[in-house]
């Protein structure tokens, strides 16, 4: 029991952390560092933490644009480090370092955030012979450029582009897919309205020549015509709403005249002129009424 405890223990007190660093570099090869008081007060270069979720460009990125406002079009990896417990580092910390270059033209403007004290642009030897370059930023900038690092960035951005293709594919399929659900529907919807237009065409084709009976049966049909389509429509979760007797309310009603009525409170509904639709909580056609106003 107590040698499980132990390992819980050892377990809890891991400090692993996977960080992102940005060489910011120009066309003349000089690149922007900026002192950092979190690493003993030395230089070094822009990145941070990876948060959950994010892939390392993301991350990457992100700590780009909080720290020095740059958005990154574009970002280049050049590799990977590893470094435990640097005495230079305010504490300690297991660091897996996933490093990256993005490009710019000349001296932008940089504002940086309270991360850095102050900013140099520094080719990579003027960098590398100073003694207040931090650790970590020291074997990163020595590797940067080196064959390795190339290779690595070479098989990383196929496998980004392997992945933004199959993206691009899947957003493709998805759009056809909506597209044929959005057929079929369409599709179901009128197999069922058809039935009704043709009972209603078959109404209108008979003759009536006289007879309150045959009114009554011609009234009849258009009656069960017009039950064929309220039941369609509660099929597919519409309803009619109710009006007269109700509060007028803009968001379900359109006013379309106010009349007196002593039979009804002010503000209340009278008479629907439309009526109107909705399919659970959303409106789907605002019923026309006349309000009643004394």
């Amino acid at each position: 029991m107590t040698h499980d405890t132990d390992n819980m223990t050892q377990k809890s007190s891991r400090d692993i952390s996977v960080v992102t660093g940005i060489f910011i570099q120009n066309e003349k090869g000089e690149i922007w560092f900026g002192r950092m008081p979190k690493w003993s007060d030395m230089l070094a270069i822009s990145g941070g933490h990876l948060e959950y979720g994010e892939t390392l460009e993301e991350g990457a990125a992100r700590e780009l644009k909080e720290e020095t406002r740059l958005d990154a079009d574009t970002l280049e990896f050049v590799g990977h480090f590893e470094m435990i417990d640097s005495p230079q580092y305010y504490k300690k910390k297991h660091f897996l370092a996933f490093n990256y270059r993005y490009r710019v033209t000349g001296r932008p403007e940089i504002e940086y955030n309270d991360e850095f004290s102050e900013a140099l642009w520094l080719t990579k030897e003027e960098a590398l012979a100073r003694e207040d370059l931090n650790e970590l930023t020291r074997v990163s900038l020595v590797a940067l450029d080196a064959p390795v690092a190339q290779e690595m960035n070479i098989d990383y951005k196929d496998q980004w582009l392997r992945a933004q293709a199959d993206y691009v594919n899947l957003q493709k399929e998805t759009a056809a897919k909506r597209s044929e659900w959005a057929t079929m529907s369409e599709w179901q919807i009128l197999e069922e309205f058809i039935p009704v237009y043709d009972n209603f065409r078959k109404a209108f084709a008979v003759t009536i020549e006289g007879g309150d009976k045959q009114w009554e049966s011609w009234k009849k049909g258009i009656e069960y015509i017009m039950k064929q389509f309220g039941d369609i429509l509660k099929q597919h979760g519409i309803e009619e709403m109710e009006t007269v007797g109700k509060s007028f309310d803009p968001t379900m009603h359109e006013s379309v005249s106010e009349e007196s009525s002593e039979d009804y409170d002010d503000g209340v509904i009278i008479r629907e002129v439309d009526a109107g639709y909705k399919k659970g909580e959303k409106i789907l056609k605002v019923a026309r009424v006349v309000v009643n106003k004394k």
